[in-house]
């Protein structure tokens, strides 16, 4: 039963509806409308209600159904009761559905009609066939068929024996194919967009491949606007030709940013980008760091590959320095690499030259690099990228040189990196795990170049320690005597693993603990940390304000960290 009420100043009323299931009730209603709120209005609606209540239970199939209207008009609100007989519902009992002209081949039209005959045997709904009818136009429509045409679209129904047949009967006649693309407002090579693009001349029409194009074009980072039409007016021997209306981007784009992360202290950051340089794609960035610890300059050289959107070639520069452990290297870099996507996967090639320049105990050291290499990474979310609900990243790294290469010495070098998390309610787990070794000719890492040696500690490996603090150390005599510092291991072996609780939909707390070290061969000393923290979801990523401290060690150091950005 159902009650409805409706009040105004002056009157009201109030209806319930006795007999009908919850689907016939929110049918009766729909055809009922709005309860009437003016006393002018609330004999009309009782005269309608029986014929607009039978009229919903035919739409369901209930062809022989009764229904009475009782009304009481002592009561305030007055009081509206309808009550319904539904009888026994009419079945499809026989539906012939049957296709003319190319639409006959078409292997997904004739999965869909099969799969509207399935419906045989089913309660009548009036609506249900409108949709059948609109299934079908519409596939027509978006793959090609442009000049289908009903032959016939019969609903016949025998009240007596509660039987319905549809008959549908439906000449898809030609099926339309890709014409010419014309592309329109842009200086882009006609070369580059066709290896964009996913249309093919003479292949079947599809509106969906429209969509794709635009959003190809789009994803290029090329153009400020796209938009792909067809030109039904010209079509010619079947063949739909598409426009294809392009706004370039800017061209070019300057951010300036000012920040802090624990590890490098203040920062500020420029960065300038080209998005095309020229007709052909081909794009710069330059961005340009500064802070205490980790000053750098990076140029990188883009030039689109035979597939631009999962393809390139990057040509970077760049002069870095950095702190690693009681060493300050001075770096130099070349690289020359080729990046494909294939199955989600991101596969890169590289060629990298180094040259780095540092100095231990008042000696000045320097190495050269050429190093091949191979990197294979994948990111793999669900939800926001500020805030994602579930995620497992995971990267590999192969470089390897030898002295016939022009390197100063043998060196393999391999590295993962992994990232997995996943929120449940108000609840959230994070895991990281980092390893990496490196295979050379001498026992010792005085000769190899700090960035390729391995450290821990810091905002991103061990809480609770300074940035790159940890690791082998080796003994140096000072005037005040012999210290121990810290100068990196071939081996590095670090996990973390944090539980986060969401006080808001924009604030959660942390605990966590991390365990881990840089090592050599068999010297492996690892370190663990605890801590806590509050993490705020900016806009641009979440803001983490963490307190951690060393349990492995003696004099328990403690450390506060702050970093922001995305986490996958």
């Amino acid at each position: 039963m159902l009650f409805c009420s409706s009040a105004h100043a002056q009157q009201q009323i109030e209806l319930s509806i006795q007999g009908a299931n919850e689907a016939q009730q929110q049918n009766i209603r729909a055809h009922l409308g709005s309860l009437p709120t003016e006393p002018h209005q609330i004999n009309a609606f009782i005269a309608k209600a029986r014929e607009k209540t039978l009229s919903a239970l035919v739409a369901l199939g209930y062809n022989n159904a009764h229904a009475k209207v009782q009304v009481n008009r002592e009561v305030q609100p007055l009081r509206v009761t309808i009550s319904v007989d539904p009888g026994a519902p009419t079945r499809i009992t026989q539906m012939d559905l049957s296709l003319k002209g190319d639409g006959l081949d078409d292997d997904e039209f004739q999965q869909l009609l099969a799969g509207i005959i399935q419906q045989q045997g089913q309660i009548l709904n009036h609506q249900s066939y409108e949709s059948w009818k609109d299934r079908i136009q519409t596939y027509a429509r978006n793959h090609g068929y442009l000049s289908a045409k009903w032959i016939t679209h019969e609903l016949r129904v025998n009240t007596e024996t509660r039987e319905a047949r549809v008959i549908l009967e439906f000449d898809t006649g030609v099926r339309h194919q890709v014409g010419e693309v014309n592309y329109k407002g842009s200086d882009v090579s006609r070369e580059l967009l066709e290896r964009m693009s996913p249309l093919t001349l003479g292949e079947p029409y599809q509106s969906s491949l429209l969509s794709s194009l635009e959003s190809a074009l789009r994803r290029s980072g090329y153009f400020d606007d796209v938009l792909v039409t067809p030109d039904l007016n010209k079509v010619h021997d079947h063949q739909v030709p598409i426009n294809v209306a392009l706004s370039d981007a800017p061209t070019h784009s300057f951010k300036v940013g000012v920040g802090y992360v624990t590890d490098t202290g203040p920062r500020a950051q420029f960065n300038w980008r080209t998005p095309r340089i020229n007709r052909y794609g081909h794009s710069q960035e330059t961005t340009l760091r500064y802070s205490t610890v980790n000053p750098y300059i990076n140029f990188f050289y883009q030039i689109p590959g035979e597939d631009p959107l999962n393809e390139h070639y990057l040509i970077s520069l760049g002069l870095e320095q950095n702190d690693y452990g009681d060493l300050t290297s001075t770096q130099k870099r070349l690289a020359l690499s080729r990046q494909s996507t294939h199955k989600k996967w991101v596969w890169a090639t590289q060629l990298r030259w180094l040259d780095e320049n540092w100095n231990f105990a008042e000696q000045d050291y320097r190495a050269q690099y050429l190093l091949p290499g191979l990197t294979l990474s994948r990111t793999r979310r669900e939800g926001p990228i500020r805030d994602p609900e579930a995620g497992f990243l995971q990267n590999y790294q192969v470089e390897a040189t030898d002295q016939n290469l022009g390197s100063g010495g043998r060196l393999l070098r391999l590295t993962g990196f992994w990232k997995w998390l996943h929120r449940w309610g108000d609840h959230r787990v994070v895991l990281r795990g980092q390893a990496g070794i490196n295979v050379t000719e001498e026992e010792g890492v005085e000769s190899l170049a700090p960035s390729l040696r391995f450290f821990a500690g810091g905002d991103q490996s061990i809480r609770g320690f300074d940035y790159n603090s940890l690791g082998p150390t080796t003994t140096v005599q000072t005037d005040d005597g012999p210290e121990q510092r810290v100068i990196g291991g071939k081996m590095l072996a670090v996990a973390s693993a944090e539980y986060q609780y969401y006080l808001y939909d924009d604030w959660r707390l942390a605990i966590f603990t991390d365990a881990g070290n840089a090592f050599n061969r068999d010297k492996f000393n690892p370190v663990q940390s605890v801590g806590t923290g509050v993490h705020w979801l900016s806009p641009v990523g979440a803001v983490r304000v963490e307190v951690a401290y060393g349990i492995s060690e003696e004099d328990r150091p403690w450390r506060l960290h702050i970093s922001m950005g995305a986490e996958l």
